[in-house]
């Protein structure tokens, strides 16, 4: 939980929003109405307008005094710069953590059968078309490197900063091609981590990462309404 939210209300307030808008339950440049937002969530408007603010200053909402709020649409400037910071974490620990199995083979069995299991999970919810659930089997598993290097803490902060990077995730998997790539790349990165191929591991989450910068642009093209028209 942040640390300037004071309360359980506020706590519940700020993670219940924020889960709908980085699921793009509330879509971006969508109002949100605090009154209905009470009614929704049970909570008082003073409890929802805090978080409203909390979550203008993770670049979520924009919010207006004495008018309003609205989900932030887009911003291609600030999903790049969420993804740089997950990219050159993730790289770090992704070497960490061949490093660890590297004299560790009963730690590399059971790791990899746990990443398999998540694949199988991950595949379901492809096939039931289930993004949330096939988005939080992905992060589960990136989510794996980090604890066993002892980087929760960094899991942590990336969680709570790239609420836009998940946005656009989000949006790009609506694209069946899209998504059935993930799957395949992390296949190969599993496959990687059993042959001990450091290297093979470090390109493929390279790539697994870098690619929806490519795909950026081409979803901007399709879904015009929900970027800000001051990204670059």
């Amino acid at each position: 939980m942040k640390s300037g939210l004071r309360n359980t209300a506020n706590a519940i307030a700020y993670e219940s929003l924020r889960k709908d808008i980085i699921n793009m339950v509330y879509k971006p440049g969508q109002e949100l109405n605090v009154i209905n937002l009470a009614q929704v969530f049970s909570l008082s408007k003073s409890t929802l307008r805090e978080a409203l603010l909390q979550l203008g200053r993770d670049n979520l909402v924009d919010v207006f005094p004495q008018k309003g709020s609205r989900v932030s649409f887009l911003n291609k400037d600030i999903i790049k710069q969420e993804r740089f910071m997950r990219l050159n974490l993730e790289l770090g620990v992704i070497s960490s953590f061949m490093d660890k199995l590297e004299a560790n083979d009963s730690d590399r069995e059971i790791l990899v059968t746990k990443l398999k299991s998540i694949i199988l999970q991950q595949h379901a919810a492809l096939l039931s078309k289930d993004i949330v659930a096939f988005l939080d089997y992905d992060d589960e598993m990136h989510h794996l490197f980090y604890s066993y290097t002892d980087n929760e803490w960094i899991w942590n902060i990336l969680s709570s900063h790239t609420g836009n990077e998940h946005r656009i995730r989000i949006l790009s998997h609506k694209d069946l091609n899209i998504i059935k790539n993930v799957e395949e790349e992390h296949n190969i990165l599993v496959e990687a981590i059993q042959n001990k191929d450091k290297n093979k591991a470090i390109i493929t989450d390279r790539q697994h990462l870098k690619k929806l910068d490519k795909e950026m642009d081409l979803l901007e093209k399709d879904f015009p309404e929900y970027f800000s028209s001051l990204s670059k």
